[in-house]
């Protein structure tokens, strides 16, 4: 093991101990990780700071905005009170928001999916306190992710598997051939957090969550506000669905909607910075680059060559696919979920190609695995996001999202070797 590999080690422990305790603050803990990463030189100057306008974290500050704006509006509120109909109990919006998530993820990144729904979300908690925000971000974030497995746009991930495969001739994937294993894992998801996961969310009122520094923007219902908002709103959702025909990024298409906002004067300059959570856009900054880092370092790599030396040729294939697809699920736990299917998924296709395997069958087995980003917030995007307007702390993460993950592992090893033949 080289020196860049243990120190990018040393500060992916750090960077998940203090994010998990409160020893130091968040915006703290953020500009250490990127001050050991420049000082150690594993990331250069031109580097460090690149994560700052990432297309992803613009996505989150223009988001920000445009939520912003459904806020003072009253139109988030609004829409909130649509999914309150004849509504009972708070599991059932719970549920509802699950299934709103995992329907718009499976068209458009999950990252807006997330940033869209928790809109409403925060609409829903502050019209009444029997509501929680941390357990209606929480199933947000499940159905975000479970979503973007049904096809092939749901995220990055799924596209760069049938690149693989038609790169290397070992065949390819159509539009809802990940709906196979991903409507299972849907299902699985929403029996979970029906029975065990609404449970095992954090219980905390909205009162006593981050959606308080959203109590000095007036919330009060304004007719003409309120319809332009859900309009500039409903064409950003719009575009981000057609971003493959029209040709335009989802991060432009929020861009383009806050300028709108701010030049309508729906929202003042001085409110369009105040709604952005700094801290939170530092953090998913910070973490993007250690991602980039562990990648660059050889980090991930080492590992998987280091596992797959364990075994012999005569092992079940199938068993070796398995262990495979639970090292990813750890290392995705820790970087992006973007960064770890493309570090594993060159990986996966050779270990397909010597085992003798199906490519496709091991590609998606990689590909489920780097989704699974349920336990940590520095797992994917959207989870740092939704901690950030919740409340969530990053031992709810794992206590919801370990068990989960179990469960995802166990679908996933069983159907998987079913539905893409391996041998």
């Amino acid at each position: 093991m080289n020196t860049e590999i243990l120190i990018t080690l040393v500060i992916l422990l750090c960077a998940v101990v203090f994010y998990s305790t409160t020893w130091m603050n968040m915006t703290a803990t953020s500009l250490l990780i990127l001050a050991a990463l420049y000082l150690s030189g594993i990331v250069s100057v031109s580097e460090l700071f690149v994560n700052l306008v990432n297309s992803s974290t613009l996505l989150v500050i223009f988001m920000f905005i445009i939520s912003g704006s459904l806020l003072k509006s009253g139109a988030s509120a609004f829409i909130g009170n649509c999914l309150l109909w004849h509504a009972v109990s708070e599991k059932q919006i719970v549920m509802r928001l699950l299934l709103l998530s995992m329907l718009l993820s499976a068209f458009f990144s999950n990252m807006a999916t997330a940033a869209v729904v928790a809109t409403f979300a925060v609409g829903i908690a502050k019209s009444s306190k029997a509501y929680r925000l941390p357990k209606m971000t929480m199933s947000i974030a499940v159905g975000s992710i479970l979503g973007g497995m049904l096809t092939i746009i749901g995220v990055s991930g799924n596209v760069m598997v049938r690149t693989f495969l038609e790169e290397a001739g070992a065949g390819t994937v159509g539009f809802w051939d990940f709906g196979k294993i991903g409507l299972p894992l849907c299902i699985t998801g929403c029996l979970y957090m029906y029975f065990i996961g609404y449970r095992l969310s954090p219980s905390q009122s909205v009162t006593e969550s981050a959606v308080n520094d959203t109590e000095k923007q007036e919330n009060v219902y304004r007719k003409g506000q309120c319809i332009f908002t859900l309009i500039v709103f409903v064409s950003v959702v719009i575009c981000m669905m057609l971003e493959n025909i029209i040709h335009l990024p989802i991060h432009m298409a929020a861009f383009f909607g806050s300028l709108v906002l701010i030049i309508s004067r729906t929202v003042t300059e001085k409110e369009a910075f105040s709604y952005v959570n700094w801290p939170t856009t530092l953090m998913f900054a910070s973490l993007l680059t250690l991602g980039a880092a562990i990648s660059k370092s050889g980090a991930a790599p080492l590992i998987s060559e280091t596992f797959l030396r364990l075994f012999g040729e005569e092992t079940n294939k199938t068993f070796i696919l398995v262990v495979f697809f639970v090292l990813i699920v750890i290392i995705t736990q820790f970087m992006s979920n973007g960064a770890t299917a493309a570090v594993f998924y060159p990986i996966g296709l050779s270990v397909a190609q010597q085992l003798h395997v199906s490519p496709v069958a091991a590609l998606m087995m990689v590909c489920v695995a780097a989704g699974s980003s349920f336990a940590t917030p520095m797992a994917t995007p959207l989870n740092a996001y939704l901690m950030s307007i919740s409340g969530c702390r990053f031992s709810d993460y794992m206590k919801v999202g370990v068990p989960l993950l179990l469960l995802t592992t166990i679908v996933c090893v069983i159907l998987c070797p079913l539905i893409w033949r391996i041998g």
